[in-house]
């Protein structure tokens, strides 16, 4: 890449991963590099929070998608937190579900040491991704599907 095009990429309006970013600072009137920025330290702050927002906020700007990418990126959003239901009794009597997705980092570190397989917890999480987006997917491309042409 060209050194001269650096700061331009990060400036641009268009947008670079799903476009959350340029149409969100559109609306505000801010620069798309501050709302970037905020996105990134939100995601490196609170890791699963800044993605479920970040995803929640492509849901809520997408205009004539499928109903299955829709409700794949629900399923995807949904899987984060309901993959508590698939942790071990262990992580389950320690904490409910809301403190177990805001300290996700914490709790895989804490796992690790004592259990000493923090891996367990992220397939676990991976895994409830990919079923609930699968499910949601479903979902979505039998609706999508029984949708009468107007």
């Amino acid at each position: 890449m060209d050194t001269q095009n650096i700061p331009t990429f990060f400036t641009r309006p268009e947008k670079s991963l799903f476009g959350v970013c340029s149409k969100l600072s559109h609306k505000l009137g801010l620069a798309p590099v501050g709302v970037r920025i905020a996105f990134i330290v939100l995601t490196f702050l609170f890791i699963p929070l800044g993605v479920i927002a970040y995803f929640g906020l492509y849901l809520a700007t997408v205009q004539n998608k499928s109903r299955m990418v829709i409700f794949g990126f629900v399923g995807v959003l949904l899987g984060i937190p309901l993959s508590y239901y698939f942790q071990s009794d262990i992580i389950k009597n320690l904490m409910g579900m809301f403190s177990y997705v805001g300290n996700l980092p914490d709790v895989v570190d804490g796992y690790n040491g004592f259990i000493g397989n923090g891996v367990d917890i992220v397939f676990n999480i991976v895994l409830s991704m990919v079923v609930f987006a699968l499910v949601g997917g479903t979902i979505g491309y039998f609706m999508d599907k029984k949708e009468i042409p107007k």
